[in-house]
């Protein structure tokens, strides 16, 4: 959902907080759900970089990294072309542990500092990437991985939302 500038998520998954925590700092978990490789160093001024597609890169440093209740991160593409550098925005993940058990948990992403067309990217990227965490930490298999350029996904929102496009624009097989 964007909220202003932000775009902020919250939905529960179906494993303890420290998976949860795990898939956000461990660069073999990361690629499970978002990404094709990463760079990560989860330390507060550690290093945040992941390819989201083939040479389109997102960069960033930990701020905070709290295991296993908060992660923040700031984040930017380093494709100039997107107009948000490496560290420009910020995203902080909430974990908190619930179910009868404790064994799931609530998640609560705020990504700030993406106004404009950067938050009806993001907020179409984080939706589509959440929805493939919880598949992944529920045990099953994640959607198929998106791959288009995020460009190109940019300007098929764009249409969407202008009501000029189609809804499978931009769209892999």
């Amino acid at each position: 959902m964007i909220d202003g500038d932000a775009v902020v998520y919250e939905l529960v998954l179906p494993a303890p907080a420290e998976q949860v925590f795990g898939m956000f700092t461990d660069p073999r978990q990361l690629v499970r759900w978002i990404g094709i490789s990463a760079d990560l160093q989860p330390r507060p001024g550690g290093r945040f970089r992941f390819e989201v597609v083939p040479g389109q890169f997102c960069e960033g440093q930990y701020v905070v990294v709290d295991p296993p209740v908060r992660l923040v991160f700031t984040w930017g593409w380093t494709d100039p072309g997107f107009g948000l550098a490496p560290g420009t925005s910020k995203v902080e993940v909430t974990l908190t542990r619930c179910g009868e058990d404790g064994q799931q948990t609530r998640l609560r992403l705020v990504h700030t500092g993406v106004a404009g067309d950067l938050g009806l990217l993001h907020d179409d990227g984080w939706s589509r990437f959440l929805g493939r965490l919880a598949a992944v930490t529920g045990g099953g298999n994640p959607a198929p991985y998106p791959g288009e350029e995020p460009a190109g996904r940019l300007t098929a929102l764009r249409g969407q939302r202008d009501g000029t496009g189609s809804s499978s624009a931009g769209r892999t097989p």
